[in-house]
């Protein structure tokens, strides 16, 4: 079913809806109508009173000159830029996901910070957008472009859902095409993200951004704005002293060695930052991988999916919706718009459009292409082979998807020989492979709508071990729980680093936002074990879906012995008990250091031994064999085989 709404249409954009409605310009996703294929957009739209500014007109023609050329996975891409209608306008690559700065507003809501592995990566990949902005040559001239963001900011970094990140917005960047210097008296970028040299009014480099970008970095782990004071003078002075907390000293989880790499960055004296962000990135990747290991790139896809699950769930819907839109009527005006040539060439701007072009390069036939088809057409006669026929059809079935309007599918009957045998076997030979190549056309056309329509399920585990990368976003599309019988809690205050979740005894895997799965309306025991630490147990009970809270509180230190098992050992399990909850162990015990048990403390708060009972039950038999196994001091290590 198409809609039937009229929706506007922007030159040969077709507007799906806002993104950001501002005061001087308007941000929209739209799709580009081609004739053959057409691609989801975003389009800066300038207010009609701005685009007719001169002085706007040389501004907006420096962000051009600075983005268009630009080339990289970690930076938004420039499609497409002109005049429509008195407007000025730019099409960009469209990034389905949120700006940082929503992250960790979402972050804030759900009262979790960023976990430090995929603040180190977000930030590394940012990195690399910027140092290839940085060193970025013309490749006609082979000039420097000597390219400075000077906005860097959560704002301007976007995250996919699929897990790219990507630098945005360089409308007041600094580069050699500029038109005009900036204005004495004037600041340019958020207050927040200035770097002291700005103040002292030195020549900015790129280490300006590196600056910002360790900004950006520490806000993430500390979730607090570093420069935040109540008026802006007040910033300013925050800025110009540039006195910086560690990382870690607001936020334990953070290692030293990420606190060196940010302070490096927000140095005051810009000679001390990383020479360049290679070198930062560089550093970025040697921490990530020297302390998570096992971290991979999908890890950023899963957490933005589960973070912004209900409102992917929402898009993907409005989506599907747009993807119903019959594009015919709009086509037929592009073309009918094209053929009078009624589109603005704004010389005067430096921007030029040609009338009856298409604004897109996604390969569209040309006149000799469709000289060629034509032809191809009509040289199919009786004594044609499979192959031409095969041929012809494809031919056709291009023709019938590019065109709705018949005249496009009609035989030139007039270059046809009236005298020739061939003649009318050529048109019925067309015709039935006309009639194949539309069926098979609208057959693939049906098809396409179902599969659009249907919703995959995926599940709420982050963990990269037990899930694959998603394919395409339709992972996220439905809040149907595949497994409807478990519930979430959130645990406050988690290490994943420091800390294992148990439940019922069983190892569990914690996503990047501290949430695991747990049997929903049983009762269940909730152990987290803590090296060196009394363990936390809590028995529990979740009767819905809603994610319940646990706080972690701090724990006192305490000492353990460990026992173990031989690989010689009979098998079967054993039963005992610590800190109140009932345990059973597989024997030979799968753990390599065995099992701790604590040790006792007398009121002077020295240690003692415990006796503990334990019950063996040999494989196959029924019958359970009580043992005392006593834990005289820390560390001491009993193998439970010389028992049995």
């Amino acid at each position: 079913m198409s809609d039937s709404k009229k929706r506007e249409r922007f030159g040969r954009y077709l507007i799906l809806d806002h993104l950001v409605d501002g005061g001087m310009a308007k941000i929209c996703r739209a799709r580009f109508l081609g004739e053959q294929a057409d691609k989801v957009v975003a389009i800066k739209m300038v207010q009609p009173q701005y685009s007719k500014d001169e002085a706007f007109k040389t501004m907006f023609m420096d962000e051009i000159k600075v983005t268009f050329s630009l080339l990289h996975p970690n930076v938004i891409q420039t499609y497409d830029y002109g005049l429509n209608k008195g407007q000025l306008f730019v099409a960009m690559e469209y990034c389905d996901g949120r700006n940082l700065k929503e992250f960790l507003e979402k972050l804030k809501e759900r009262k979790f910070v960023f976990p430090v592995e995929i603040s180190t990566y977000i930030i590394s990949q940012a990195c690399q957008g910027l140092y290839y902005a940085h060193t970025f040559r013309d490749k006609l001239t082979g000039l420097e472009a000597n390219i400075i963001h000077r906005d860097i900011s959560p704002h301007n970094i976007m995250l996919t859902y699929d897990g790219a990140v990507k630098i945005i917005d360089f409308g007041i960047a600094k580069s050699q095409s500029n038109s005009e210097a900036t204005q004495a008296g004037t600041i340019k970028g958020k207050l927040s993200y200035l770097a002291p040299e700005y103040l002292e009014g030195m020549e900015l480099d790129a280490r300006y951004d590196q600056f910002a970008l360790g900004i950006t970095l520490w806000e993430m782990l500390c979730s607090r704005k570093l420069f935040k004071e109540n008026n802006d003078l007040a910033v300013l002075k925050k800025i110009q002293e540039c006195k910086v907390a560690a990382p870690s000293s607001i936020n334990p989880n953070v290692p030293k060695e990420l606190d060196e790499i940010v302070l490096k960055a927000l140095s005051k004296d810009r000679t001390k930052r990383f020479d360049n962000l290679d070198q930062m990135n560089r550093a970025l990747m040697k921490f990530l991988y020297s302390k998570f290991p096992d971290f991979n790139s999908t890890d950023l896809s899963y957490f933005s999916q589960e973070l912004f699950r209900d409102e992917i769930k929402k898009d993907r819907e409005k989506m599907f919706e747009f993807g119903k839109i019959d594009l015919r009527p709009y086509l037929l005006e592009v073309k009918k718009e094209h053929e009078v040539g009624t589109r603005d060439v704004p010389s005067d701007a430096g921007i030029q459009a040609k009338a009856k072009e298409n604004v897109l390069d996604f390969g569209f036939e040309d006149p000799k292409a469709k000289l060629k088809q034509t032809q191809g057409v009509k040289k199919l006669g009786a004594n044609s082979s499979a192959n031409d026929l095969t041929n012809g059809s494809d031919i056709l079935l291009k023709s019938t998807q590019r065109n709705s309007d018949s005249t496009r599918n009609r035989i030139d009957q007039s270059k046809i020989e009236p005298n020739s045998k061939n003649n009318s076997r050529t048109i019925v030979a067309a015709l039935f492979v006309t009639m194949i190549a539309g069926g098979i056309y609208f057959y693939y056309s049906a098809k396409h709508s179902a599969d659009s329509a249907k919703v995959i399920s995926s599940t709420n585990s982050l963990s990269h071990k037990d899930r694959q990368p998603a394919q395409n976003h339709s992972s996220v599309d439905s809040d149907i729980d595949p497994t409807p019988h478990k519930g979430n809690i959130v645990l406050a205050h988690y290490d994943k680093q420091k800390m294992q979740a148990f439940v019922n005894g069983r190892k569990m895997e914690i996503d990047l936002l501290s949430t695991l799965k747990v049997p929903l309306a049983e009762d269940f025991t909730l152990r987290i074990q803590i090296e060196g630490k009394k363990h936390f147990i809590k028995e529990m009970r979740v009767d819905n879906t809603s994610a319940v809270e646990v706080e972690i509180p701090e724990m006192p230190s305490i000492a353990y012995g460990y026992i173990n098992t031989s690989t010689s050992c009979a098998q079967g399990e054993i039963r005992f008990e610590i800190y109140g909850e009932k345990r059973v162990s597989p024997i030979p015990m799968i753990e390599t250091f065995g099992v701790g048990f604590p040790l006792g403390l007398d009121d002077r708060g020295q240690l003692t031994p415990v006796v503990y009972q334990l019950f063996f039950k040999k494989k196959g038999e029924d019958i359970e064999r009580k043992l005392e196994v006593t834990i005289n001091r820390e560390d001491q290590t009993i193998d439970l085989c010389d028992q049995l």
